[in-house]
């Protein structure tokens, strides 16, 4: 196994940035393809669960509406979705994108705990989850791989801001 270990770590593609640019990329998908969801009418009605039950995020109806609460993350998702894809170039748009993308799944993650019939009582309940409960637990996952992107984002846009640090800040990026 140490012999796997070794060969697998003097890889190319495990001493470089894949991880970072693929997860950026994952993102950026996954931004746009929900961003589209919003602008339809029955994702406007589909996500009255969510909302309502948001700690974050309940505010939006009130405000808003139905159509313009999911107009309202739409557009953020999209801008989102902008930065992140943006930061290839810029690495302060990268960090913008990340703190979006951060914002967002800490909303999501924040209903989790507030959703109501989350456990399937016909299955017997707990641990037999709903299929939209389940769908907000994706989303501990992308909270994480934001809180990925973000320091990576953070270190590299710091390395801009001090190039004489360029060496240290990019070693830490890539532990």
């Amino acid at each position: 196994m140490d012999h796997l270990i070794k060969k697998l770590s003097e890889l190319d593609l495990v001493r470089g940035d894949f991880d970072y640019h693929a997860t950026r990329v994952a993102m950026i998908i996954v931004f746009f393809v929900f961003s589209c969801q919003k602008w339809f009418d029955y994702e406007a009605h589909a996500l009255i669960p969510f909302i309502s039950n948001g700690p974050l995020i309940f505010w939006l109806y009130p405000v808003f509406g139905v159509r313009g609460a999911a107009y309202f993350l739409g557009s953020a998702e999209l801008l989102f979705g902008l930065l992140l894809l943006l930061g290839f170039w810029s690495r302060r748009l990268a960090v913008l994108g990340s703190l979006g993308s951060c914002a967002t799944y800490v909303a999501t993650v924040t209903i989790i705990p507030f959703f109501p019939d989350a456990w399937a009582a016909p299955a017997g309940g707990f641990p037999a989850a709903t299929l939209p409960f389940l769908f907000l637990m994706k989303d501990v996952v992308l909270l994480a791989a934001s809180i990925y992107l973000l320091k990576q984002d953070i270190l590299r846009a710091a390395a801009d801001v001090s190039p004489a640090q360029n060496g240290i800040v990019r070693q830490e990026a890539m532990q």
